[in-house]
């Protein structure tokens, strides 16, 4: 797992402090910003508001829509428990994917200083996106946060 690329664009990056974040970036390196291609939207949760990364490649690749987050790169202290707690918290078993929320694929990512795309693991949303999911138009989930003044989920 060592030298594995992660796409995080949510409640993982080091913009939020929850006891997810708090186990694995000390085992990652990097957190260079970075986008996909894709389409953004919000979930709304009894402990806060999630983003899904909906619509990668395609459609959202011919519309320009992107997608912020961050570039994280696995560390030497980054093992099998540590990509299990990745999968716990976002409902991602990939032995049971119609029970999963989200699913845990490769995707091309662009990074701040890096001239070539890296592939890079995400948790993309595996079920459809419905009426209740507001899309965010910037692509950016803490812009959201701020100008609704809302919480994360999981937030301390």
């Amino acid at each position: 797992m060592r030298g594995t690329w992660f796409f995080f664009y949510g409640t993982l990056c080091e913009d939020h402090d929850n006891p997810v974040t708090r186990a694995i970036l000390p085992v990652m390196s990097g957190g260079r910003r970075a986008w996909v291609h894709g389409s953004l939207r919000a979930v709304f949760a009894a402990r806060g508001w999630y983003p899904a990364l909906c619509d990668i490649g395609g459609r959202a690749r011919r519309g320009r829509a992107r997608v912020m987050g961050r570039l994280y790169r696995a560390g030497p202290g980054f093992g099998l428990r540590h990509l299990r707690l990745l999968d716990a918290y976002e409902m991602c078993d990939p032995r049971r994917p119609g029970w999963s929320e989200y699913r845990r694929c490769l995707v091309s990512v662009r990074a701040q200083g890096r001239a070539a795309p890296v592939r890079a693991l995400a948790y993309v949303r595996a079920r459809p996106a419905h009426r209740g999911m507001p899309v965010i138009a910037s692509g950016d989930f803490v812009r959201f946060l701020r100008r609704r003044r809302a919480r994360a989920f999981g937030a301390l």
